[in-house]
């Protein structure tokens, strides 16, 4: 039987990318699945391919997270939840990144992973699962990348201050970080003449991780089998962290 069979898992963020491999995967493992974007159009496609409970969510409004959280709670159930939800829309050095931008990322990428964490805790009865989806720059840096890699070392400190916290609750709480990644966001650089093949060589297995190998870790940590695993950070990098 797949070891989600019956358990309600909301992705937040799951309409390409790895948010996308990751929705494929609970369900070929039998969760009852649920799913956000920001697209309205690709929200319902996905959900009608995966028959799954979906909603057109901004991770920047508060509300919509929280309202996104409570409708899957009250209409499917609550178990799982996976953030995400990113974005990275500057590669600049620090000193010209703009406020605006810096607040974007950081609004996206670490503030909404807080407020769905919160919403799903509030509602939780029972044993619970949340998987924060960070970055290896997280915990090893990236130029021209300041607010991305602020907001992802961010997430592994978060991480860590929520499994504390609700460790007596029996919600277990983790961090996946995933290397270079094949997907819509990486497809510039991986087709770029120079820069491509130099960030290769920075890669001891020498390829990127394709989506369905970060989606394999991330439905791992949710599975009620693994519920001695908390407060961790797992990378999926193929070596990069090991430099």
């Amino acid at each position: 039987m797949p070891r989600l069979e019956g358990r309600p898992v909301l992705v937040i963020g799951a309409t390409r990318g790895i948010g996308l491999a990751v929705a494929q995967e609970l369900a070929r493992r039998g969760a009852r699945l649920g799913l956000t974007g920001r697209d309205p159009e690709r929200v319902r496609a996905v959900a009608t391919e995966l028959r799954a409970w979906g909603k057109a969510v901004d991770v920047r409004r508060r509300e919509d997270l929280v309202e996104a959280v409570a409708g899957f709670a009250r209409d499917v159930g609550l178990y799982g939840l996976v953030y995400n939800a990113g974005t990275s829309p500057a590669f600049t050095r620090a000193e010209r990144l703009s406020l605006e931008v810096w607040d974007e990322v950081l609004a996206v990428n670490l503030t909404g992973a807080f407020v769905a964490a919160q919403a799903f805790a509030q509602r939780l009865v029972g044993e619970g699962s949340v998987v924060l989806v960070g970055s290896v720059l997280g915990f090893r840096g990236g130029g021209r990348l300041a607010a991305y890699t602020a907001s992802k070392a961010g997430l592994w400190g978060l991480t860590r201050a929520l499994a504390l916290d609700w460790a007596e609750r029996g919600i277990r709480v983790n961090l996946v970080a995933p290397g270079w990644t094949e997907t819509e966001m990486t497809q510039g650089l991986r087709e770029h003449p120079h820069l491509g093949p130099a960030l290769l060589r920075e890669i001891p297995l020498g390829r990127m991780a394709r989506p369905e190998e970060v989606a394999r870790m991330v439905a791992f940590l949710l599975e009620p089998e693994n519920a001695y695993l908390t407060g961790g950070f797992y990378a999926v990098d193929g070596g990069v962290g090991a430099r």
